[in-house]
């Protein structure tokens, strides 16, 4: 009795024990029970039933009637507890049929008690009948346990610490799924857990090993249980305190933890070597993968191999990291113009710039030039009558720029308006498939399909499906009518005095703002008859084309054909084509040093 009252003693002490354990149950219950079997001084013994009241002034331990209490203690040692009544703010977790548990109830609580107790489980500690029962299910712990427990391995490693050599024992356990949720680690001394389950699944696997066995595919995590007698526990054996010094191993400064821990997941990919080879290629693969989509992304690799860039990265790594190393690396290996002298010739800087930047500027160039000729040939597609019925326009128009966005969500790199004008790569502001309110278009409502807006210029895109042949002038259908149709946008627009991005930030539209605006579509007899009849001028020079200014709205209003705007858009990729096959023929070449020429740049001119 004194003993159970005494917070530590000697001989938990001895056991690794703190003596708070009899406190945590009344974080979840109001009532705890206790019977045992006790030895009085005279050495006989006796059996008591009792009621602990940790906050009693006067008693700790009440006796009760053993039909009140946790009933008569059935062994020689040890004893029975019983904890009653949850707090309301705990009942979930007996509600087996509730929402806390959405698959068996015993399952989930069984395997909770083994995480709970993983360690003990590891070190043998817990009893060979562990028995758990759950509205009449019984199992037994021990045995569940260890039906899915089985050896790793071991190895040992010594770490100079202090100029002292020091040895770590790391020992690998394969515990089955269903007992264990992650790849983990824990720290020991004196045969007692010291620290905290460290999540070490980062780096090494999210998911599972697998093995084939007598029953079939089994899958395991690892826990790895490292000793030392170099580790230090606290007063309270709840952590270690000397694992946060720096040292110097393997030519990288970190912890002693952080050392241990990536010791732990190196020996488990030498233990699932299998696994390892797979990753490995597979990541190998992803790089040569991203060279062939971007081959500057090679100058990454230096003079080494795929397999040999991956030998040094995470085995978790993903693709889009493998980018990011990629890019990172090519960006260390450019030239850095800040170490050259002041005093190099222009010969020098020439044949550095020959030697250096050209392949790497080719190869960029060939990249951006080979993807425009891609989009150029899918729009080419997308004119053409589909085996399914007709084009659609939003198919256009997702090439050229992603519907229902604006460019407070979209970068240059994510649309082709390219197509329409490479100086469209420095607008301000762009919104698809939006109303100027900055919202997607409600019943009744319009949208624009492109605004376009620069400092002192506005420009209004409206796209019709490739194909169409039905236009017509004070139609029904505003698809019909579509230089009213733009006309109306447009007014709306002058009215409002400006327009709303995504994020809600408005953008003034001044009265003296230029306005351009464009319908794209197929040309046929029809569309030109339209165009006449609302007094377009109508040009065949580069591709068909109509254009009319409304000086009220100050719109000057194209028509283009969706086939001059393709050719045109592949004529100025011609440029890049010639640059490429070096048919440039720039070749000048100034006289001097880089001083020289930094002096003449800062003579004023007269």
């Amino acid at each position: 009795m004194g003993a159970f009252l005494t917070p530590l003693t000697g001989n938990k002490y001895e056991r690794g024990g703190k003596g708070f354990g009899r406190f945590i149950a009344f974080k979840i219950f109001k009532e705890v029970f206790y019977s045992s079997r006790q030895t009085g001084s005279d050495g006989g013994t006796s059996s008591g039933s009792y009621r602990y009241e940790p906050f009693a002034t006067d008693d700790n331990l009440i006796e009760v009637s053993p039909d009140v209490g946790a009933g008569a203690h059935r062994f020689d040692t040890g004893l029975t507890a019983l904890m009653k009544s949850p707090l309301p703010e705990s009942q979930d977790f007996f509600d087996l049929d509730g929402e806390r548990y959405f698959e068996d109830g015993q399952e989930a609580i069984a395997s909770a008690l083994l995480d709970h107790f993983l360690i003990e489980f590891i070190q043998k500690k817990v009893p060979q009948n562990f028995f758990l029962t759950v509205q009449g299910l019984r199992v037994n712990l021990h045995d569940y346990f260890h039906k899915s427990l089985s050896i790793g391995g071991s190895k040992v490693e010594n770490l100079e610490i202090g100029q002292v050599d020091r040895l770590f024992e790391f020992s690998y356990f394969k515990v089955g799924e269903a007992q264990a949720k992650k790849h983990r680690l824990y720290f020991y001394a004196n045969n007692r857990a010291a620290s905290d389950l460290e999540n070490i699944s980062s780096g090494l696997n999210d998911k599972p090993f697998s093995e084939m066995g007598e029953d079939g595919l089994r899958r395991y995590f690892y826990l790895v249980a490292v000793s030392s007698d170099f580790f230090v526990s606290s007063q309270s054996r709840d952590r270690i305190t000397n694992l946060h010094a720096k040292i110097e191993y393997d030519g990288k400064r970190k912890s002693i933890k952080d050392h241990l821990i990536a010791l732990a997941k190196q020996h488990i990919l030498e233990i699932e070597n299998a696994y390892t080879a797979e990753r490995r290629a597979k990541m190998a693969a992803d790089v040569e993968h991203l060279i062939a989509i971007d081959p500057l992304l090679r100058r990454g690799l230096g003079d080494k191999s795929a397999a040999d860039f991956v030998r040094k990265r995470a085995i978790t790594e993903t693709r889009e990291q493998l980018a990011q190393d990629l890019f990172v690396e090519r960006f260390r290996k450019k030239f850095d113009f800040t170490k050259l002298d002041g005093n190099a010739s222009i010969d020098q800087l020439v044949h550095l710039v020959k030697t250096q930047i050209p392949e790497d500027a080719k190869e960029a160039l060939a990249v951006y030039v080979a993807y425009r000729n891609h989009v150029i040939r899918i729009f080419r597609e997308l004119l053409k009558k589909e085996e399914d019925g007709l084009a659609t326009e939003d198919k256009v128009h997702q090439l050229i720029y992603p519907r229902y966005k604006d460019s407070e969500e979209v970068d240059y790199s994510s649309h082709n308006l390219w197509l329409l004008d490479d100086d469209l790569a420095y607008a301000q502001y762009i919104s698809s498939d939006r109303t100027p309110d900055g919202n997607y278009r409600a019943k009744g409502q319009y949208a624009h399909d492109l605004l376009i807006n620069n400092e002192n210029e506005l420009m209004v895109v409206e796209m019709k499906r490739p194909q169409k042949t039905g236009y017509a002038a004070d139609s029904d259908s505003a698809t019909n009518d579509p230089v009213d149709q733009l006309k109306k946008q447009i007014s709306d627009i002058r009215k409002k005095g400006k327009v709303k991005t995504s994020s809600g930030r408005e953008i003034t539209i001044s009265p003296d703002t230029m306005v351009r605006g464009y319908v794209l579509a197929d040309w046929n007899d029809n569309l030109q008859s339209y165009l006449k009849m609302e007094d377009f001028m109508i040009t065949n020079y580069g591709g068909r084309m109509a254009y009319r200014y409304y000086k009220t709205l100050n719109l000057m209003l194209e028509v283009v054909a969706f086939d001059r705007l393709v050719d045109r858009a592949s004529n100025r990729n011609e440029a890049f084509v010639q640059m490429l096959e070096g048919r440039s023929t720039f070749d000048r070449k100034p006289k001097g040093t880089l001083l020289s020429l930094s002096d003449a740049a800062s003579v004023p001119h007269r």
